[in-house]
């Protein structure tokens, strides 16, 4: 046969092996699935996994054309540092899949960032899980990290899962737990919607607010169970059409509008929609902070359907935010309006269950209260205070609410 006779058949087989290679490479493709474990992902609970899920996600950013998963799969803990997935993505929709558990670093294990998981700039953008997917941002390591100033040190602690930049989202089914600042923050995005989340940490950790929104637009947050040391859900400036909807708050702050205006700041909210909530054993309710001397409008803000159980301030709109002491009086605040409560029940742990406090500036106008009745949790009354405050009542108000009409 000779050497070429005897080497064609082995150079056929191996050509033939390459080709079913390629088959099952371009099916694995087709599939659209790309599993971080597959691109050496350990997730044993003390390797670090952060190559491999950066390695799964621009594998799956670059699939053309077909959505793509990034698959993580269940019965696994991954040890993942600061990490960013950017866009924009080739694929027309990309699926981050959590079924098992992904855990921050302990603080002092990585460098010092504003945020742990961050989506940049994607369009087109799921992130969910289900009974078992779970995001640990193991905070505790960062509340009890020691510093000089506390509160410098917190404020250096990262944002849990950041979205940025990002159109077309959908954060839903998964449980973020122990952030070691706000779980999740919806920044300069568009069209996101946030269901069905269960966000836990502590009733006193230090800024973990639940959901933040600043300069978004058309953001959705529903269905979701939210227990945390701060705002379950706070909406900063720049923000237009939110929706909260039924959702369960506490421990926490309640859902805040604000806080607007800080240092003077100019600020814009507009088209903010809560409704079907459930405030229980919460610092606040239904409140909108603002700083003295802050600039701009929130208008078109209405709380609807609202039931609190044993909440310290059910009923809140604060212009003196922080410290109204040492301001004078006549620096002006940022002017809010339209502004509807209607249909909200439930106790006050305090005798004061309604407090409407604004600048003499005349910044508080349009403030309508329909259907209020609050009693004082341990079965005395309540009473509402208020200042510089333009509006009217209707319906059955209680407490009754003296400087409305």
């Amino acid at each position: 046969m000779g050497i070429i006779g005897i080497l064609r058949p082995a150079i056929l087989l191996l050509a033939g092996l390459a080709w079913c290679s390629e088959l099952v490479a371009a099916a694995g493709r087709v599939d659209g699935v790309f599993n971080v474990k597959e691109y050496g992902a350990r997730g044993d609970g003390t390797t670090d996994d952060t190559k491999a899920f950066v390695d799964a996600w621009t594998a799956a950013c670059r699939a053309r054309g077909s959505p793509a998963t990034l698959l993580v799969p269940a019965a696994n803990s991954f040890i993942v540092g600061p990490t960013r997935f950017s866009g924009p993505c080739a694929s027309t929709r990309i699926t981050v899949q959590v079924m098992g558990t992904i855990t921050a670093p302990p603080a002092g294990a990585w460098r010092e960032l504003e945020y742990w998981l961050m989506f940049y700039q994607v369009h087109g953008l799921t992130v969910t899980g289900g009974s078992t997917g779970l995001l640990d941002g193991r905070g505790g390591t960062w509340w009890r990290k020691k510093c000089k100033d506390h509160a410098d040190c917190i404020s250096r602690a990262p944002t849990g899962l950041v979205v940025m930049n990002c159109i077309d989202v959908e954060l839903s089914q998964f449980h973020s737990k122990d952030s070691p600042q706000m779980h999740i923050a919806v920044s300069m995005s568009s069209n996101v919607n946030v269901a069905q989340l269960t966000i836990t940490a502590p009733w006193d950790s230090p800024n973990t607010d639940g959901v933040h929104i600043d300069r978004s637009d058309h953001v959705r947050v529903t269905g979701s169970t939210i227990g945390t040391g701060d705002d379950c859900v706070s909406i900063g400036s720049g923000t237009r059409f939110v929706t909260v909807d039924g959702i369960v708050c506490g421990p926490g702050h309640g859902v805040s509008v604000g806080s607007l205006g800080k240092k003077g700041a100019a600020v814009s909210v507009e088209y903010i929609d809560v409704r079907n909530v459930q405030f229980i054993n919460t610092m606040n309710g239904a409140r909108i902070k603002t700083w003295q001397g802050g600039k701009g409008y929130a208008k078109s803000i209405s709380f609807t359907d609202i039931n609190f159980t044993n909440v310290e301030h059910p009923v809140v709109i604060n212009q003196f935010y922080v410290d109204r002491h040492h301001v004078p009086n006549n620096m002006g605040a940022v002017a809010l309006s339209n502004i509807t409560y209607t249909n909200l029940s439930g106790t006050s742990r305090r005798k004061t269950a309604v407090e409407f406090d604004c600048s003499e500036s005349g910044s508080c106008t349009n403030i309508h209260v329909n259907s209020v009745a609050i009693t004082a949790a341990d079965g005395g009354g309540t009473v509402a205070r208020c200042r510089n405050v333009q509006g009217d009542t209707s319906g059955y108000v209680y407490p009754k609410i003296p400087c409305l009409r």
